[in-house]
């Protein structure tokens, strides 16, 4: 899975991202399962459901409809200092 940040094309107002290989796989894969216009609406409504959230955790249904709560992992999570836990 691969998600990178283009700095030449990233600055405080835009952020450039190459995404590929796994990711862009489950990216193409959600838009057909939801029947999203496009990958771009994809990330829209993933920003949204986040950013109305009023926790660190999303609780979704499974599949065989147990109720179970999502987080980030550790290693998405910056430290209290900003840096990132894991590289």
């Amino acid at each position: 899975m691969a998600i990178v940040r283009k700095p030449d094309e990233s600055d405080d107002e835009k952020l450039g991202l190459e995404i590929n290989n796994g990711d862009y796989q489950a990216l193409k894969a959600i838009k057909e399962k939801f029947n999203f216009n496009d990958e771009e609406a994809v990330l829209r409504f993933a920003l949204a459901v986040l950013k109305q959230s009023q926790s660190d955790t999303l609780y979704i249904d499974d599949e065989t409809g147990t109720r179970v709560g999502l987080q980030p992992a550790d290693s998405l999570r910056s430290k209290t200092d900003g840096e990132p836990t894991a590289k």
